[in-house]
């Protein structure tokens, strides 16, 4: 039997169900959309402590980091938005309207492929990372464009996402959780890089706010250093 819960069989399956659990509280909390940044934020939270190997309970880690982070999350998620609106609605309206430059278009084109880029990390930095709140976009870009092809990879991902739920909308009870665990394997990756012994912090240890009675000492990621050249 212990030979049994030991298997790699035993391991994916429950990898598998936790995922299923984390994709339907996910689609179930974003249903507002202006929550969909907190959970976000939490869904990372759970993915990359089981990369960490610190699985816990899954529904209690995830509420509990939704509602640790929710007023930053909404906060970031909000900053997010509103330049992806305007410069959608400057595409579809008033290209067709005015005929826009094409120097207006490429930068229409660089100012949405950069926000993807720092949508890739920034949540996942909230999740795992106590920092002010500047420093998480001053990360998040800094990743965005030294790690091209983490950042790449992940949208390219999303994208694959999005189209299979459209197509099989029923999907949407494991794709979300099998995009946040494979991109946090992806990510991790990228944050060990500049803090090695992260996953050696203390167990119990979320984004809480300044003054938190229940707050421990989190790693806070160090301000990037300035590259000579661009890392793939």
């Amino acid at each position: 039997m212990n030979d049994f819960f030991n298997s790699k069989i035993f391991r994916y399956g429950t990898l598998i169900g936790d995922l299923m659990i984390l994709s339907m509280l996910w689609a179930v909390c974003s249903i507002p959309i202006i929550t969909m940044g907190a959970s976000t934020t939490a869904l990372y939270y759970v993915t990359t402590r089981q990369i960490s190997h610190r699985e816990g309970y899954v529904s209690r880690d995830f509420f509990r980091s939704f509602r640790q982070n929710f007023i930053r999350a909404t906060l970031m998620e909000i900053i997010l938005l509103i330049p992806v609106i305007l410069a959608v609605l400057n595409f579809v309206v008033f290209n067709y309207i005015y005929r826009s430059s094409q120097l207006m278009l490429v930068f229409q084109v660089v100012l949405c492929a950069e926000l993807a880029g720092v949508t890739v990390y920034i949540f996942a930095l909230l999740a795992r990372f106590k920092l002010k709140f500047g420093q998480y976009f001053k990360n998040a870009f800094y990743f965005a464009n030294r790690h091209i092809s983490t950042t790449v990879t992940s949208i390219v991902f999303v994208g694959l996402v999005v189209y299979l739920f459209m197509r099989w909308p029923i999907l949407v009870i494991i794709l979300p959780g099998v995009y946040a665990y494979f991109t946090s394997k992806m990510i991790m990756r990228v944050f060990r890089k500049y803090l090695p012994d992260m996953d050696k912090d203390e167990e119990e240890t979320y984004s809480f706010y300044e003054g938190s009675s229940a707050e421990k000492e989190t790693p806070v990621i160090p301000d990037p250093p300035k590259p000579s050249s661009p890392e793939v």
